[in-house]
């Protein structure tokens, strides 16, 4: 029998549509990637939760173990980014963070727990799925005054200086340009 794809497999092992039964798969459904926090997240953040997701295995929900090292080498990121994903994939309720990884230096060295996570979209200790993610709203609130990405103050000519210490020009663009033409 001629073996076509990525590897032979024993015919006991397909079922009728031609596929195996013991080969792993996750199940997205569209109630998930139509929600509106799926649509909002980042790209790192679905990629993060797809890695958490092929880690279950069916009766692990709660338990499954990745770590922020293994996230950032398998996301191939860094620890910042690492940390504020996990951070976006909780805030818009597809993880929950149910045993924190530690690194003890004292017990074996090297010896370490990794965090331990649950799927909110799987049924986890025989209870239904919570479905977080749903409930999820993105946050409208405007920036207060004064910060990054706001205009401060007034903009009339009477509160800036002719010219700033870094040596650009203050004031509006028409006194500016009636000065140096000498009108």
């Amino acid at each position: 029998m001629p073996c076509f794809g990525l590897g032979c497999m024993n015919m006991a092992n397909i079922n009728h549509k031609g596929r195996s039964k013991y080969t792993p798969f996750i199940i997205l459904h569209r109630g998930v990637t139509d929600s509106l926090a799926w649509k909002d997240l980042s790209c790192v953040a679905k990629c993060l939760i797809l890695l958490v997701w092929e880690r279950h295995n069916g009766t692990n929900n709660g338990s499954i173990p990745l770590s922020h090292r293994e996230a950032r080498s398998a996301l191939g990121i860094g620890n910042t980014k690492t940390v504020s994903t996990f951070k976006e994939a909780q805030e818009h309720g597809f993880l929950i963070e149910r045993t924190k990884g530690s690194f003890d230096w004292k017990v074996g060295a090297g010896q370490g727990r990794a965090t331990e996570w649950e799927l909110t979209a799987e049924p986890c200790d025989n209870k239904p799925a919570k479905s977080n993610y749903r409930s999820w709203k993105k946050q409208t609130t405007a920036p207060t005054a004064g910060t990054n990405g706001t205009q401060g103050g007034n903009r009339s000519t009477e509160n800036k200086a002719a010219k700033s210490s870094n040596g650009s020009q203050g004031g509006n663009r028409s006194t500016r340009i009636r000065s140096v033409s000498g009108s």
